[in-house]
């Protein structure tokens, strides 16, 4: 269930929206209910537990 995030072209607002599987048609605006919305390119961001390191020790190689 990922966030995406649009702009309306109608009135220029920028929002979020939760999308489940199958429910990315008809999105809405949610200041002036307009649909001629466009998604925006999201940066993404991932954290581990273990900052610089390989899960893998390289001197074993990968299985």
């Amino acid at each position: 269930m990922p966030i995406f995030e649009y702009t309306c072209k109608h009135c220029k607002k920028d929002f979020e929206k939760l999308i489940f599987a199958g429910e990315d048609k008809n999105i809405s605006c949610p200041e002036c209910k307009s649909l001629e919305v466009v998604k925006k390119m999201s940066a993404t961001s991932f954290m581990g537990n273990s900052i610089g390191k390989c899960a893998t020790s390289p001197s074993k190689g990968f299985s």
